[in-house]
């Protein structure tokens, strides 16, 4: 069976189960949305000085730890775990089998937070493990419906466990490869959002097009262009990794990453979608994809701003924007409600767009304000996730709304 890579509006029917784990989408987006609003603050509140910090890294290499594995692994679980069934027409993963891959994650997220009595060994192990188990749950419909598309999603994964491993590696002592997986766990990501955004993006604003503009010629596909782009940011990663994040080469990689994606973005008649918010933010976190990689390329090879400016905007921009805008369609979609999101859920998008610039501001501007913006980002980041919270906690709590299953 061969579907979208993200076809997020229909479940496969199942048996009725608790709400909660009747399917990935429910209780991985809560999570990773919880999880976003939660783990800033108490970040912020270490860099003042307040808690019980860990010891064994830095307070920012565990910042950015708790994103990548913890909030953006969440989302990919959901995702994958959404998408699979739809892929494949295999029943979804749900009930208990879900529940062990929740209780996973938690102990991963656990462990980190209460690293330092424990032997980096187990605090290692217990993070580790559910990207494993989540590529375990669900390779077997994949393969058994022979659906060679998605292997790619496996091998990223594998790729997301090692570079989690090298991080675990330098905390215990091991390796000094800890910079180096974390930029290979980016890399990845952003590589999945290069994947996922050439498949849904161009199809979902078609779509839109068809219905809104009848007549319309839709976004004809050019499969060259997309090996091009996917080709682009795996080169970026290999860069990241044999040369070190620093080197000449990864930004003048970047650099080609952000011409050929700029190409492949303009072709999606972004501004049809300014007045469709569900559809813009997709949009909007492919532009922060490429506005990410050009001020990441012209950081390191012409030194025009701090690389760390670049880093916010992949990393709050593109990859929290695009999990925003997937988990609000996945949210709506999978629980019976109208394409449409509420107004809460688009004043939760201007925050995180807000967040994002005052977090570029706090790097840009006079030295004596970056504290204060700093707080201000976080404030709005976790207001931003906070509310989207709220907004899809009863849409995932409670059965859907037109009584299907799932």
């Amino acid at each position: 069976m061969h579907t979208n890579v993200m076809d997020l509006t229909e479940p496969q029917p199942r048996a009725s189960v608790f709400a909660l784990l009747a399917y990935g989408f429910r209780p991985f987006f809560l999570l990773a949305a919880l999880y976003a609003a939660l783990a800033i603050p108490v970040y912020l509140f270490w860099l003042e000085g307040f808690g019980d910090a860990p010891q064994r890294m830095p307070v920012a290499v565990w910042h950015a730890h708790e994103m990548l594995f913890g909030f953006a692994a969440a989302a990919l679980g959901g995702f994958l775990l959404t998408g699979v069934p739809n892929w494949t027409g295999a029943p979804a993963v749900a009930g208990a089998r879900l529940g062990v891959l929740v209780a996973l994650w938690l102990l991963g997220r656990a462990a980190m937070r209460l690293m330092d009595p424990l032997p980096w060994q187990i605090v290692a192990a217990a993070d580790l493990l559910f990207l494993p188990a989540l590529a375990g749950a669900v390779a077997p419909a994949v393969i058994r419906a022979n659906n060679r598309r998605n292997y790619v999603f496996f091998v990223l994964i594998a790729l997301l466990t090692v570079a989690n491993a090298l991080v675990h590696l330098e905390a215990g002592g091991v390796l000094d490869e800890g910079r180096r997986g974390l930029f290979l766990a980016l890399d990845i990501l952003l590589l999945m959002i290069t994947v996922v955004s050439g498949r849904i993006v161009p199809a979902f604003t078609g779509t839109f097009l068809h219905v809104s503009r009848p007549g319309s010629s839709g976004i004809a596909p050019w499969p060259a262009l997309e090996r091009l782009c996917i080709a682009s940011m795996a080169v970026v990663a290999v860069a990241d990794l044999a040369f070190g994040d620093g080197h000449l080469v990864v930004g003048y990689a970047c650099l080609c990453a952000a011409v050929v994606l700029a190409v492949r973005l303009a072709r999606w008649r972004t501004a049809s979608t300014i007045r469709t918010p569900i559809l813009f933010i997709l949009h909007a976190g492919v532009a922060w994809l490429v506005l990410g990689l050009a001020a990441r390329g012209l950081a390191l090879t012409a030194g025009v701003l701090p690389p760390i400016a670049a880093l916010h905007i992949l990393t709050m921009g593109a990859i929290g924007t695009m999990i925003m805008g997937v988990m609000s369609r996945a949210a709506l979609g999978h629980t019976g409600r109208i394409m449409k999101a509420p107004p809460a859920m688009v004043v939760a998008y201007v925050l995180l767009a807000l967040a994002v610039v005052a977090r570029l501001a706090g790097v840009l501007l006079a030295e004596e304000l970056a504290p204060h913006l700093l707080t201000c980002a976080g404030i709005l980041w976790t207001a931003a996730f906070g509310l989207f919270a709220a907004v899809i906690a009863p849409m995932v709590l409670l059965p859907r709304a037109d009584s299907r299953p799932g």
